[in-house]
């Protein structure tokens, strides 16, 4: 895969670093998923996952979503994607 001298440079960096919500949105690019997808799992906008995204992609100068998933996923350090609070839809028992 052909990755941008800037891009090497920035994954060897350890200055900078993923946001749990950026490790979370990485997993799920990883397992495929869509933007919408992503969105609803989490319970945040599908506009707000692609601001996460090329948050992502401006950080480390990469430019799609493999390069996100190939060179980023060794990077996460928390446990798989947990469901957003948001996006649970129980009610409370009477």
């Amino acid at each position: 895969m052909m990755v941008q001298p800037f891009a090497r440079i920035a994954l060897d960096d350890t200055r900078l670093t993923l946001t749990v919500r950026e490790q979370e949105i990485i997993r799920h690019i990883a397992q495929g998923a869509q933007n919408d997808g992503i969105a609803y799992e989490m319970g945040i906008s599908a506009n707000t996952v692609k601001t996460h995204i090329g948050n992502i992609m401006r950080k480390f100068g990469l430019h799609n979503r493999t390069q996100i998933a190939i060179l980023l996923t060794p990077r996460l350090v928390t446990p798989g994607p947990a469901r957003h609070p948001r996006a649970l839809t129980s009610r409370p028992v009477p």
